[in-house]
């Protein structure tokens, strides 16, 4: 499980790359869904830009009900889907995400060399 804050809005998915997916695929890793770092000040931190009080409350009680979610064995993770939530206008999207072949931690070249 994994969530991210920035000044207004906040993001949350699941990840379970040591797992496959019901297709046999493995399932996604962080960088199948960010293949690149951004560039060195790109992003501004929340210490410069500032974060809605608010905010990290409502996407850290999201965080904690997907892993009650998955520690009891209740509903859909958040396997290969983004959870987007805009706080000003509270708003949700979801995003859908897919395992990368050529993503180096568990792409096909990470693998064949695994097998040897």
């Amino acid at each position: 499980m994994t969530a991210a804050i920035g000044q207004f809005d906040g993001s949350l998915t699941t990840l379970k790359p040591y797992l496959n997916g019901p297709d046999g695929k493995p399932n996604p890793t962080y960088r199948c869904l960010f293949p690149d770092q951004p560039p060195e000040g790109l992003l501004l931190t929340c210490v410069v830009a500032g974060v809605l009080g608010a905010l990290p409350g409502i996407v850290g009680t999201m965080q904690a009900m997907e892993v009650i979610k998955e520690i009891v064995g209740l509903g859909e993770d958040l396997v290969d889907r983004l959870i987007l939530f805009d706080a000003r206008s509270m708003r949700m999207e979801t995003i859908r995400y897919a395992w990368s072949a050529k993503n180096p931690l568990n792409g096909e070249a990470a693998q064949a060399a695994a097998q040897g």
